[in-house]
């Protein structure tokens, strides 16, 4: 009340000049802020249009067949036995009712995972260009834009991950509710896609790593073993069995067949039955054949999902008696990742080019609309094929604006790189998070060319997990490379270690008050 009685008695002139000086400031506050994050939004502009051209040129969401399951666990409240019921929870709104929602829902979850990003590595000093850099390959990436529009859990999944990472990442000190609330994410990703599993391992040990204590180990730990183990007996309670799905089996088989040689494999007569000696060549790049395929003796002999621990069997028999071939062959597909092109056959080519965007959905390898059905349980109508100039235009961004495999091999080599350049006085927090960045991103497409196949699809978590990385380690390494230039020649390198209150206490104040100035 005196500061308004104030105003009330105070002169025009000094009013008008208190009004000037309040937006001064604003202006110079603004300004500045607009400068500094000024990269930020010349990405996130370009990814908003770019999203935006998506949902005008395609007016329905994209169906693949896994798709349909998906939905239909959102309505009928069913575990499927192929793939987890998570993505089913998070389309409960959407169902029933126009698909075409879910696209526009996961564009803007792209979106978001843009800001929270990068306002992850700015909290984490790095620098606002490079943060920004960071979120390019999320922001234009074609196969990120085309995977957001289909109703598939790749985009739900990469979200639930990278909040978890940002949260346990954030602070210095992870604290109760950040570790509960990461447990709470990467548990709910591991029912959305079981390839996560490996992720929370590496969680795990990051963790360790960080010291956090058992405590909040626990509460760490606490989300994720209810949230699994629940859904373990709630797929108990329908099918009798205790498992995330029953077709990991078929899955594990049909990775391995290229180098099954069952001529040379110790096998029961009842195991020989699976083996496929006159499989055609071209299978040899596309595993998923030997599980969907009618003339596969899993599906001409063992069609039921009662089978699916007698196939697992024989797959992880022919694994044990094959390590060198089995290594190889993940290895090699792995390699494929991280190069400009992998080197598929031309037959082999058709199916990747579903995760591009279309020129005419519905047409060939095309990605196809999922059109409004009668029912979510049914599969939608076959696409009408039209010409769409706009989508042939995308088609062409498509063909170029896709992440180079090598910037992933590129943030591995910066994570590795950040974590054994390690001069004494600098952090390892920039290097320990660097890799559970590139670990995760990295480690998501190792898990899915061992359990299944190479395939584009599977790498996208690897779009901004490993760029955010990237930045992480390039920052660490900046800084660190600073401190050894500027520090005299004949300084003695002294430990990494947390000053005790006791060591503090001996430091004369004078040098505390100038080391202060010098932090300044």
């Amino acid at each position: 009340m005196t500061i308004i009685a104030g105003a009330l008695r105070a002169d025009r002139k000094d009013l008008i000049w208190a009004a000037k000086r309040v937006a001064y400031v604003a202006f110079k506050t603004t300004t500045g802020f607009l400068l500094r994050h000024s990269f930020l939004f010349a990405v996130l502009a370009a990814a908003v249009i770019m999203r935006l051209l998506m949902l005008r040129a395609y007016p329905y969401a994209f169906f693949f067949p896994d798709s349909r399951p998906y939905v239909a666990g959102a309505f009928d409240n069913v575990p499927y036995d192929i793939r987890p019921f998570g993505y089913s929870v998070l389309l409960k709104p959407f169902v029933p009712g126009p698909l075409q929602h879910v696209a526009v829902a996961q564009h803007v979850l792209g979106l978001c995972l843009i800001l929270a990003g990068y306002a992850f590595l700015v909290h984490r000093r790095v620098q606002p260009w490079l943060a920004a850099l960071a979120m390019v390959p999320i922001a234009l990436d074609a196969r990120e834009l085309t995977l957001e529009h289909y109703v598939l859990a790749e985009t739900a999944y990469l979200a639930l991950t990278a909040l978890a990472l940002i949260v346990l990442a954030w602070r210095d000190r992870i604290g109760v509710v950040a570790a509960a609330i990461a447990g709470l994410l990467l548990g709910f990703a591991a029912i959305t896609r079981t390839v996560g599993l490996p992720v929370i391992g590496l969680v795990v040990l990051y963790l360790l790593v960080r010291r956090i204590g058992w405590a909040r180990l626990a509460v760490f730990l606490l989300p994720v073993v209810l949230i699994l183990g629940g859904y373990l007996v709630w797929y108990h309670m329908t099918y009798k069995v205790y498992a995330f799905g029953q077709f990991q089996g078929r899955f594990l088989y049909g990775r391995v067949m290229p180098i099954a040689d069952c001529r040379r494999l110790e096998l029961t007569p009842l195991q020989r039955t699976l083996c496929m000696p006159n499989a055609p060549r071209r299978w040899k790049q596309r595993p998923d054949q030997y599980i969907w395929n009618p003339s596969s003796p899993i599906n001409s002999l063992y069609p039921s999902t009662v089978n699916d621990e007698f196939i697992g069997g024989f797959a992880k028999e022919v694994i044990k008696q094959h390590p060198r071939a089995y290594l190889k062959m993940v290895l090699t597909e792995t390699g494929w990742h991280l190069m400009p092109q992998a080197p598929l056959w031309h037959y082999n080519q058709c199916p990747q080019e579903r995760w591009l965007l279309p020129a005419m959905p519905g047409e060939s390898c095309n990605a196809a609309y999922y059109l409004d059905t009668f029912s979510p349980l049914s599969a939608p109508a076959a696409t009408i094929k039209v010409p769409n100039p706009q989508g042939e235009q995308l088609r062409r961004y498509g063909m170029t604006m896709t992440t180079p495999g090598p910037v992933y091999a590129a943030g591995v080599l910066f994570a590795l790189l950040a974590a054994v350049f390690r001069p004494r006085r600098v952090s390892w927090r920039g290097a320990a998070d660097s890799l559970l960045f590139v670990g995760a991103g990295l480690g998501l497409i190792v898990v899915s060319v061992a359990t299944s196949m190479f395939d584009y699809r599977y790498s996208n978590p690897a779009v901004l997990l490993i760029p955010m990385g990237i930045a992480l380690a390039v920052t660490r390494i900046v800084a660190a490379a600073r401190l050894k230039k500027e520090r005299p020649p004949n300084t003695e390198d002294t430990e990494d270690t947390v000053p005790t209150p006791a060591l503090i206490a001996r430091i004369p104040v004078q040098t505390t008050k100038a080391a202060a100035e010098h932090v300044k």
